[in-house]
């Protein structure tokens, strides 16, 4: 399959991005990438996505794209760093946002949601510890189901 070249500023920043990475700019990543930059513009704290959300939202781009394909860029783009991984009940997820922080799942609706959490990394740094990565996953209500707006099918 024929990649088509990298046109707009968007692709020539994401297609340098792949290649210091090792990668190649294809059409397919780029689909695939495109998925979590509009999640991510929609709301940028909770664009945690599953293997399958972004076959079907990157299939509307690319129709001939395959199932394996996306689960092989996703594995990809999370090993170069491009994407994180959030594990935990349900399907694994992939998060567009790389910065250190950390997730909360509200245990109704499932949401997955950034949070930060600065100071446990400061508070292990000052008694020695030498933190090389965190992965802290807090699960509870969130606003929305505390308040007892969730879902109907989910109360």
């Amino acid at each position: 399959m024929a990649t088509r070249s990298a046109s707009t500023p968007a692709d020539l920043g994401f297609a340098q991005l792949l290649r210091a990475h090792g990668l190649r700019a294809t059409s397919q990543r780029r689909a695939i990438y495109s998925v979590f930059a509009d999640a991510a513009s929609a709301d940028a704290a909770n664009a945690h996505l599953s293997a399958e959300e972004v076959f079907d939202q990157a299939r509307l781009q690319l129709p001939e794209l395959s199932r394996a394909t996306v689960y092989n860029a996703l594995g990809e783009l999370a090993e170069a760093g491009l994407l994180g991984l959030v594990e935990g009940p349900g399907p694994r997820r992939f998060d567009a946002n790389v910065t250190p922080h950390h997730h909360f799942r509200c245990r109704l609706c499932h949401g997955l949601h950034d949070v930060e959490l600065g100071n446990v990394d400061v508070t292990l740094r000052e008694r020695g510890f030498h933190v090389e990565s965190s992965h802290v996953l807090l699960e509870g209500l969130c606003p929305r189901c505390a308040a007892g707006d969730a879902p109907a099918e989910l109360r």
